[in-house]
């Protein structure tokens, strides 16, 4: 088993630099919250509606490591509606870190182009 998340992980990098979203899903909805949070990172490199929706699901994921790479992945997509979203994990948050992440996606997203 060994190495396996690894691999996992490496894949889904591949399936992003393809902008293969639907194969992606998947991980984002699976068990491991190691390959849910490599999945909500590959997300955020692809702007697309089905990235965007399962993005705003995981940032009410139970493993904090995954909420942290939601909120840093709808920064990186820098859709303003995300903003409403990260707001509202920020105000529910007890995580330091987590709350600076928010902060720092919100300011992408503020000063992001996209609308």
């Amino acid at each position: 088993m060994f190495g396996s998340v690894e691999k996992k992980i490496e894949k889904i990098n591949a399936l992003a630099e393809k902008k293969k979203v639907d194969p992606i899903l998947k991980f984002a909805t699976g068990k491991d919250a190691a390959l849910r949070a490599a999945a909500a990172k590959a997300l955020g490199t692809i702007s697309v509606d089905e990235s965007y929706n399962q993005l705003v699901i995981m940032t009410r994921d139970p493993e904090v490591s995954v909420r942290k790479a939601a909120v840093l992945a709808l920064g990186e997509i820098g859709r303003k509606a995300g903003a409403d979203h990260v707001r509202h994990v920020m105000a529910n948050e007890t995580d330091a870190e987590l709350i600076k992440i928010c902060q720092t996606a919100i300011s992408k997203i503020v000063n992001s182009d996209v609308r």
